[in-house]
């Protein structure tokens, strides 16, 4: 197979924030959208955008959530609401001619979902992958699936005044990531705190409680919208049991994947199971048979 170089791009969303975006593979093939978790970028998809198995099948897209990494940082709610979020999704796909691709959204990348299916529509995806997921932003399902390991580090994260503390705790929020953090090769993991550094503190708040309704989003679910959930059994940051709760109700065509010994960042810490999942089921969601 060929080897594809990445295109980088900056799309203007509704409101004029520019958004981030890479792609990369033959774009006449179906596409899958990957969105990142809190604090992060694009940048920790790197190894699953150059994986030949994935590129054999699908277009790979990535970019960087408002107020994260490259994209623009609107400082208030305001430029935080669902319909934005929505509005991003859409410029990335008219951006890259992408036509109802397959969402795949880690962590607080999940909760994109219910703003895509809000406000685009349930045809603007062609299903849902939701790794080691927030489900959609409400303080009930955020104080449920959130472990104390997470929860403890908000101050951190959020703190304008203390950069010893806000340094310290990005080191401590990426660690969280991983089964085993010193394995893991400092240009991965200095690369990805680095990049975490890039979304102002004020904006940590903001874009954890924005106004979110996924009413739209339990419709598509019932309605046959294709969801796989891929938990990690070591996850250090967020719980899978409630969010397979909230979807075994209201999703009819759902599968549930759960790595026992996978870690938050299932896709780097256990790549080749990750990978053979999102192609088993992006498959069948494109009916592609070989």
């Amino acid at each position: 197979m060929p080897g594809f170089n990445v295109t980088q791009a900056l799309f203007p969303s509704s409101d004029g924030t520019l958004i981030y975006a890479e792609a990369i593979g033959n774009k006449n093939l179906p596409a899958i959208v990957f969105i990142h978790g809190l604090t992060l970028t694009a940048l920790v998809w790197a190894h699953i955008l150059h994986d030949a198995r994935l590129l054999e099948y699908f277009y790979l897209v990535a970019y960087d959530m408002r107020g994260h990494g490259r994209s623009g940082k609107p400082l208030t709610m305001e430029g935080h609401s669902s319909k934005l979020y929505a509005d991003d999704f859409a410029a990335v796909s008219k951006g890259f001619g992408l036509k109802s691709p397959l969402y795949n959204g880690w962590s607080l990348g999940g909760t994109v979902a219910a703003d895509i299916t809000t406000y685009l529509g349930p045809k603007a995806i062609s299903g849902i992958i939701w790794t080691a997921p927030m489900p959609y932003i409400d303080p009930e399902v955020i104080g449920t699936v959130a472990k104390p390991a997470v929860q403890n580090l908000l101050p951190g994260l959020i703190t304008e005044t203390d950069a010893v503390l806000a340094l310290q705790t990005r080191h401590k929020f990426i660690d969280t990531l991983f089964n085993d953090p010193p394995s893991v090769p400092v240009d991965i993991k200095w690369s990805w705190a680095g990049s975490s550094s890039l979304i102002p503190p004020g904006l940590v708040p903001v874009v954890t409680s924005r106004p979110q309704d996924p009413t739209a989003l339990f419709k598509a679910g019932a309605d046959g919208l294709p969801l796989l959930i891929i938990s990690g059994g070591n996850d250090k940051q967020l719980r899978g049991e409630p969010v397979w709760e909230i979807a075994r109700k209201h999703f009819e065509d759902l599968t549930i994947h759960t790595i026992p010994d996978g870690s938050h960042a299932s896709f780097y810490d256990n790549k080749d199971e990750y990978v053979r999942e999102v192609l088993k089921f992006a498959k069948r969601v494109f009916k592609i048979r070989a």
